[in-house]
């Protein structure tokens, strides 16, 4: 039987991205590697892990690593995030020793840090949105102008600048992905800011 095997899958939405990792988790898949969207597992017992996502400081990483390991987690993958580092941890579901990972603290912690880094990729996305089609717009008059007055002349024009009409098509194509990719993510932003919200007025309650 075949007892590793890596998947393809590409996530914008952490939230998604942790609710997958516990569904191969469920079906006796622990999460082993991450590289470029390419998820490795390993066969083991349905249901014997959980897998976590955690932010921490670099100058705390090598302290955190031990601590998890120490309490029985497992590091399965762990990536630059600025500041911080975002680790993969697949956790004992029989585990009583590492609740500080998802206690109310930590997912607040989380959900802060979060919103941090999808408050900077709406940016980088809705950046590269106006770029694109401000290269199109400057273009598009002239273009719609010949296209309507003599069709043959813009066909000449495609044929003997095969380079400008691909990256013309290109940004428009380009700038519709960030402008939904935009929209999307900061979507998520909004709805990291009222979960936030949501866990810190739970803590003042139970406080």
């Amino acid at each position: 039987m075949q007892d590793r095997k890596t998947v393809f899958k590409a996530f914008v939405d952490r939230e998604k991205e942790v609710s997958y990792l516990n569904e191969m988790n469920a079906k006796g898949w622990k999460l082993a590697a991450v590289r470029f969207s390419f998820y490795t597992f390993y066969k083991t017992e349905p249901n014997k892990y959980r897998t976590v996502l955690h932010f921490v400081k670099r100058e705390y990483q090598t302290t955190f690593v031990r601590t998890v390991t120490e309490c029985g987690g497992e590091i399965a993958h762990q990536s630059n995030e600025g500041k911080s580092i975002l680790f993969y941890i697949n956790v004992p579901m029989d585990s009583e020793n590492i609740d500080f990972l998802t206690d109310n603290q930590s997912k607040l912690d989380f959900k802060k840090r979060l919103s941090i880094s999808r408050k900077r990729e709406a940016i980088a996305t809705f950046a590269a949105f106006a770029v694109a089609v401000s290269s199109v717009l400057y273009v598009l008059p002239a273009a719609i102008k010949v296209l309507v007055h003599d069709p043959e002349k813009f066909g000449e024009i495609v044929v003997k600048e095969p380079i400008g009409a691909t990256l013309f098509f290109v940004f428009i194509i380009g700038g519709t992905v960030c402008g939904i990719m935009s929209a999307y993510i900061f979507k998520l932003y909004c709805r990291s800011k009222k979960e936030i919200k949501t866990i810190s007025t739970e803590m003042k309650i139970f406080e």
